[in-house]
C-alpha cells in the first residue's frame, strides 16, 4: 500500500474539475482480466521516487506549512473505474466533433474559503483535456466546442475574467498584463451565466483535515 500511494505522489508532485461527484472507494477488481502491456517508459526506479520526495519535503513542504498553518494536500487519490470513466467521457465528445484528444494536464488549484465542496484552503489537482494547437498540447473544452470551432479552456476563463497564461511561454512571460475586456469579464463575473466544463475534480485527498 505504502509503494502504491507513493507512486500516487510522485505523479502529483511532478504535475503544475470532474463533472459528478463520484466517490471514489471503489476497488479494483482482481477476476477482470486484462491484457499484457510493457513497462511504460515514464516508469520510475526507486531511488528517482526518493529523491523526488525528500527534495519536496526539504524545498516545498516547510514553506506551505509555514504558510499556511498546516500541512497541504500530498496525495490526490482518484479509482480507476473514475479515470477510465472521465478518459472515456472526454473520448467520446471529442470524437463527436471531430477533434484530437491528445492528453490530459493535471493542475494544481486550491479549494477557495467559500468553497461547497472539499475543505476550505486545501491543495487539490484538476483535470483538464488537450488538443493539438499549432504542435502544443493546449487545454480545451470539448463540452463547449463544436464541430466548427475549438474552444480553449484560456478563452472560457477569459469569458470569467481568469488569465490562464500557460498555455505558451509568450502568454507566461505577459502574465502581468491584464487586457480591459479580462477586467471588465472580472466585474461581473458574479451575475455571468455558470457553465459546465470538462474539466475533473473531486479526488481523495490525502493527509485529510475532515
Amino acid at each position: 500500500m505504502k509503494a502504491i500511494k507513493i507512486v500516487a505522489l510522485a505523479m502529483v508532485v511532478t504535475v503544475v474539475s470532474f463533472i459528478g461527484c463520484q466517490k471514489d472507494e471503489d476497488a479494483v477488481n482482481p477476476n477482470v482480466e486484462v491484457s499484457s502491456a510493457e513497462r511504460p517508459y515514464n516508469a520510475l526506479m526507486y531511488k528517482d521516487m526518493i529523491g523526488m520526495l525528500e527534495h519536496y519535503d526539504k524545498t516545498r513542504k516547510p514553506v506551505l506549512e509555514n504558510a499556511l498553518g498546516f500541512e497541504d494536500t500530498r496525495i490526490n487519490h482518484y479509482s480507476i473505474e473514475t479515470l477510465e470513466n472521465y478518459i472515456k467521457y472526454v473520448k467520446q465528445l471529442s470524437k463527436e466533433k471531430g477533434i484530437e484528444f491528445t492528453g490530459i494536464n493535471f493542475v494544481s488549484v486550491a479549494y477557495p474559503k467559500n468553497t461547497g465542496h472539499g475543505v476550505p484552503n486545501y491543495q487539490n489537482i484538476m483535470l483538464m483535456p488537450t488538443t493539438n494547437i499549432n504542435a502544443k498540447n493546449i487545454a480545451f473544452d470539448p463540452v463547449q466546442s463544436s464541430k466548427e470551432e475549438v474552444v480553449t479552456m484560456k478563452e472560457m476563463f477569459a469569458h470569467y475574467g481568469y488569465n490562464w497564461v500557460y498555455d505558451s511561454k509568450e502568454d507566461y512571460e505577459g502574465r502581468k498584463v491584464v487586457s480591459k475586456r479580462l477586467q471588465e469579464n472580472f466585474m461581473k463575473r458574479r451575475s455571468t451565466e455558470d457553465l459546465e466544463s470538462s474539466s475533473s475534480n473531486y479526488g481523495h485527498l490525502s493527509p485529510s483535515m475532515e
